[in-house]
């Protein structure tokens, strides 16, 4: 083993130690990942995880909230949870879809016509349950699909969106290779980029654009340079809050139920926040010179078939069948 690799095995060997150490059969400490700074104004993970730990506070439970990528990256987070040394996290859906491709099918693009309609589905389908039959094996546990804005538009350097054929000779950066598939499906061409290298990838044209809910080029203050955003509203932009399923399952009844009724709170807070954020995200790209198109539904459903189109791709079709059922039984109250 080269002098790097004994480098890094010794940060994570150490980094693991003093998780251990903060464990709840040795602290009763929640450890509390998160995934983006603590705005409680802009950042729907950050609500969610507030109102979150605020309940188990209130309930007499320790809990203490990680900044971003203190723990390590979404790799690190992932692997902490599965090995019960990470109670709670904010994470990547597609990242935990790398352990068990079920819960891949809350992201499916053009599947929600709203969130009421996503919440219809949680609160009236087995689809939580089922999923976590499929992930808990794995060590992990799905608290819950958290939206981080409105539905996901097209944000860009270069030019408006309005069918996908404006897309085609743009570049745009993909989260993973099931977003890849989508732009792809739309005529643009890909790069994976991770998240902390956005904006200068951006800012020296590596990446033309990516894909996002209105409020994140505000978030991260790429209203510097993007120049377009389009609101096609192509899916439920989701991350997850994730759980160690061996702290879960360990918990007494009496902690149990109050880590279930602070998802709850948690909830209600995210879609409070939620209902109030998404035209205001819309007004603040607007107000920082960015110009918002919107897709006539003609012109939407043109995404929405290519969309679809890639949809075995994205998901075994065991998956897809019964997240379609679901989708298609609670589509209307």
């Amino acid at each position: 083993m080269d002098r790097g690799k004994k480098l890094v095995g010794l940060v994570a060997g150490g980094l693991l130690v003093l998780l251990a150490a903060a464990s709840p059969g040795l602290a009763g400490e929640v450890k509390i990942a998160l995934d983006c700074p603590p705005d409680i104004e802009k950042c729907g993970t950050y609500v969610w995880s507030h109102a979150f730990g605020e309940h188990l506070k209130a309930k007499g439970m320790e809990v203490k909230e990680y900044p971003t990528e203190a723990l390590g990256g979404e790799d690190e987070k992932l692997d902490q949870v599965t090995q019960g040394l990470l109670e709670v996290s904010n994470s990547l859906l597609t990242k935990v879809g790398q352990i068990s491709p079920s819960i891949n099918g809350f992201w499916l693009f053009f599947l929600w016509d709203s969130f009421d309609h996503l919440d219809r589905v949680l609160e009236k389908s087995d689809l939580l349950t089922w999923v976590n039959s499929q992930i808990s094996p794995k060590g992990v546990r799905l608290l819950a699909p958290v939206p981080v804005g409105g539905f996901s538009g097209i944000a860009n350097t270069k030019k408006p969106i309005l069918t996908p054929d404006d897309l085609k000779g743009l570049r745009m950066r993909a989260t993973d290779r099931g977003q890849a598939l989508y732009l792809k499906a739309w005529g643009a061409s890909t790069v994976v980029i991770p998240w902390p290298e956005i904006y200068n990838s951006l800012q020296t044209g590596v990446a033309d654009g990516y894909l996002n809910p209105a409020i994140v080029p505000t978030l991260f203050k790429h209203t510097e340079i993007i120049k377009h955003f389009s609101d096609v509203r192509a899916g439920a932009p989701l991350r997850v809050a994730i759980a160690s399923q061996a702290w879960y399952g360990g918990l007494p009844d009496k902690e149990r139920a109050i880590v279930d009724e602070a998802v709850v709170k948690a909830n209600q807070a995210n879609r409070q926040w939620l209902a109030k954020v998404t035209q205001m995200s819309i007004d603040s790209l607007e107000k920082a010179g960015v110009k918002v198109t919107t897709p006539s539904p003609e012109q939407r459903a043109l995404f929405a078939k290519a969309a679809r189109s890639v949809y075995p791709e994205i998901v075994p079709q065991e998956v897809l069948d019964r997240f379609l059922a679901a989708a298609d039984k609670y589509r209307s109250e």
